[in-house]
């Protein structure tokens, strides 16, 4: 058999020409908190590279100002160099940026192998005028001409934002009454003459969203609960049953709620919310841990940044 004849039953087919190789760099772009006038909120760019280590490559970051509030001031934009805890200003035009509404910025940091991460801070300067506003984020990866990684992302502007203000850390056996606050802000131009506020008592569990994280726990009955009102505390029942069949108007995070109430906020103004737990003479022995959690929404607005939501943990000691 001659060498043409037998390389063309050994070699192998080619790779088709639309196959392209996977890239060893992947990227998410993480919105880890509420976005709000004049106050830094952290955005997290996860990096995977399953690559050669390279010493330089460029972060390509291009901030998409459509869907913000028209007429503000803009964003400013500070990252972290990796092993550092300083924040150096990312210089923004609409030179390094996609689109005609968008300002960006570059700057450069090693890749190195295996996971890492790289943080920036977003300061909105402007009030949300509406519900749904937001502003879009691409992160590139690139060395030289070569894109490594391209993701995007949001930063969704909070009309409301919820902060634990204060609370014990122990809910003690012995009794004595333990204090939460918690402040729910109209950071929005809007005026809510309705924001819906809820607060349920749950078993620890981490920070998972409230209709998956709060779950309740024979020990929560041996609690007692009390919300201040204008006039005095008032108690609140924990041990009423989610029914058995819910209406459809019926959303998961009112289900077993402690606390179902209304409150008007105007456009720039708080509210501060009291809450206080005491253990009953027969609470079960054992360690035990439990959640306050908190949530203020606009009332029929279904829009995510409409509403927020914070906890405080406690220990029974």
């Amino acid at each position: 058999m001659s060498v043409a004849a037998l390389a063309a039953c050994t070699s192998e087919k080619p790779p088709a020409e639309t196959e392209t190789p996977l890239s060893p760099v992947s990227l998410t772009v993480q919105h880890l908190d509420d976005y709000v006038k004049g106050k830094p909120g952290r955005i997290l760019l996860e990096v995977d590279n399953e690559g050669p280590y390279r010493e330089t490559v460029d972060v390509d970051l291009s901030f998409n100002l459509k869907n913000a509030p028209k007429g503000g001031d803009g964003i400013s934009v500070e990252y972290q160099e990796p092993k550092s805890r300083s924040w150096k200003n990312l210089h923004l035009s609409s030179k390094y940026a996609e689109g005609a509404t968008a300002l960006g910025g570059s700057y450069q940091v090693p890749l190195a192998r295996g996971a890492s991460a790289l943080m920036l801070r977003l300061t909105p300067e402007a009030r949300p005028t509406t519900s749904g506003q937001s502003i879009g984020i691409t992160a590139k990866l690139r060395s030289g001409r070569r894109i490594l990684a391209n993701e995007h992302g949001t930063a969704p502007l909070a009309n409301l934002q919820v902060s634990a203000e204060s609370g014990d850390d122990y809910v003690r056996r012995e009794g004595g009454w333990s204090e939460y606050s918690f402040s729910v802000n109209n950071r929005s131009t809007v005026d809510y003459p309705k924001i819906q506020v809820l607060a349920h008592l749950c078993k620890e569990a981490g920070d998972a969203p409230l209709d998956e994280d709060c779950e309740s726990d024979e020990s929560t009955s041996h609690l007692h609960v009390q919300w201040k009102t204008q006039d005095s505390w008032k108690d609140l029942d924990i041990t009423a049953d989610a029914p058995d069949s819910e209406p459809e108007d019926v959303n998961l995070m009112e289900v077993g709620a402690i606390l179902n109430s209304n409150v008007s906020l105007p456009p720039g103004k708080s509210r501060i919310i009291h809450f206080r737990i005491e253990a009953t003479s027969n609470f079960p022995k054992g360690d035990w841990g439990g959640q306050l959690q908190f949530l203020a929404r606009s009332k029929g607005d279904k829009s995510l940044t409409a509403f927020s939501t914070g906890n405080s943990s406690f220990q029974v000691k």
